[in-house]
């Protein structure tokens, strides 16, 4: 444990700078669709610029680059969304509401691997149903903004499914390189059908040209390509059950910036608080009955 803690805290630093994706989302000015279209443009980029200093281990076929490209479209669509619940409720109640994506993953898996649902599963799935249930009921004028947080929810949790699959056989650069192009273009295909593909596209403000460099060089392409060299040194369980910290990283960072402000924006109801603590803590109980399943099964082989 002590000669991993660095590769721990790196771990956990990555997933703090996650956490400022849904703060840097509240300061930028622009659209939602704007925000995640150039958070995937700029990813897309400077992937495509370190793609030439990466070793291409194999080549990728046409059927696999095309299911990439939907699959960064599932991408597009979770960012459009989260960012859109976030302009119409608060980080907060987005960051929590993604949280639910362990509650569709219960039910997307089974039917994309063809197996059965696990009891577990579903008992932790009808906890997070409760916990969402008590944050509509507090923060009830919020509800479109918990409604679109529910939509990241589901395509957060379609193309993490997805990628379980693919990852076997691309690696996660070009998965993750190819995804962005995949969301930039379904993005740019929303923009251009809602008229916003015009003059008025570029017009950004300088402040936030800067918190879309952050958004898209740091919280994404640096933070992505630091998770995965981490794991040649923590197991991937390990990174997968970190990752749940994120949203409480997030309120707590959004609420010491609505102390420092002198604002209330982000304060919310105990209700809000109470099913916070019942997604999360749900989310942690999965995790440890996943990790006691997978010791009985390896047990159980030897």
């Amino acid at each position: 444990m002590g000669e991993n803690l660095k590769y721990y805290v790196i771990l956990h630093i990555t997933i703090l700078i996650w956490g400022f994706t849904g703060i840097l989302g509240d300061l930028i000015s622009i659209s939602a669709d704007k925000i995640a279209f150039y958070r995937m443009l700029i990813s897309f980029i400077s992937l495509f610029l370190i793609g030439f200093f990466v070793r291409k281990n194999k080549t990728i076929t046409r059927r696999e680059i095309i299911i990439l490209l939907f699959t960064g479209g599932a991408v597009g669509l979770h960012w459009y969304c989260f960012f859109l619940s976030i302009k119409l409720s608060t980080v907060s109640i987005a960051v929590v509401c993604l949280s639910a994506s362990t509650l569709f993953i219960s039910l997307i898996e089974p039917l994309i691997f063809k197996r059965k649902f696990m009891f577990s599963e579903l008992f932790i799935s009808f906890a997070i149903i409760a916990g969402i249930i008590t944050i509509f009921g507090f923060e009830s004028e919020y509800y479109l903004g918990i409604i679109t947080g529910l939509l990241a929810a589901f395509f957060a949790a379609l193309f993490t499914v997805i990628n379980g699959n693919l990852i076997h056989g691309i690696s996660s650069f070009r998965i993750t390189k190819y995804e962005m192009l995949g969301g930039t273009l379904t993005l740019f295909i929303i923009l251009l059908v809602s008229g916003k593909v015009n003059s008025s596209i570029l017009e950004v403000q300088p402040m936030d040209w800067l918190y879309l460099l952050l958004l898209g060089l740091v919280c994404t392409t640096a933070a992505f390509m630091v998770s995965v060299w981490v794991m040649k040194f923590i197991s991937p369980f390990t990174v997968s059950l970190s990752i749940t910290m994120e949203p409480i990283y997030t309120i707590i960072l959004v609420l010491l910036i609505d102390y420092y402000r002198g604002t209330n924006q982000e304060k919310m109801s105990a209700g809000f608080y109470v099913g916070t603590l019942l997604i999360i803590g749900s989310i942690f109980v999965n995790a440890y009955l996943k990790k006691r399943a997978r010791k009985k099964l390896i047990l159980k082989n030897h």
